[in-house]
């Protein structure tokens, strides 16, 4: 089933009109017709919206693929990743057992106070996804004015941009996932 007549399927079972889900969401009738179609592009923002009247996971709509039971799992336990330490940053990689992933996930610890603590520009190819646990992260960018980050901010941008972390008032502790397209 495509993702698009899962929405099709999901408004049904639920016994809602397309008229209906389209008020709802504030789009209209004949632009909902087009994405449950295909003849119009799904945005992240409204699959949200969808799922969340529909009372099912985004990912329904979101997924690309069939979803494959496999069983698979990863766990790393409190400080047993691989560690890497580069200037300003101290990196632990977790769940990194799957050869085939193409995301990295991390926990960083940023103590650089400066863009020169840091080493200067960071650049890789993908995208990066930041999600700050504590303290507070400036972002700088070769592209964008830099960026506060506080604990419970998030960023995704595309990693190829020259960039750069300092943390602010003292350690910065992140999430990262770095995506390799």
């Amino acid at each position: 089933m495509s993702i698009e007549s899962e929405i099709r399927n999901q408004r049904s079972l639920k016994g809602i009109s397309l008229r209906a889900l389209a008020n709802t969401l504030g789009i209209s009738a004949s632009q909902l017709s087009k994405i449950e179609t295909g003849k119009a592009k799904l945005t992240v923002t409204l699959a949200l919206k969808i799922a969340d009247i529909l009372q099912v996971p985004a990912s329904k709509f979101l997924s690309t693929g069939k979803p494959k039971a496999t069983g698979r799992r990863t766990i790393t336990r409190k400080q047993s990743g691989g560690i890497q330490t580069t200037p300003g940053m101290h990196l632990e990689s977790l769940c990194s057992d799957f050869k085939e992933d193409h995301n990295l996930y991390w926990s960083v610890t940023i103590d650089a106070t400066s863009f020169d603590d840091v080493g200067g520009w960071r650049q890789h190819p993908g995208q990066e996804f930041i999600f700050v646990v504590s303290g507070k992260l400036q972002l700088l960018s070769a592209f964008y004015d830099p960026v506060m980050l506080s604990a419970g901010d998030s960023i995704l941008f595309d990693s190829d941009q020259p960039h750069a972390y300092v943390a602010v008032d003292g350690p910065a502790n992140i999430l990262m996932v770095n995506t390799v397209i």
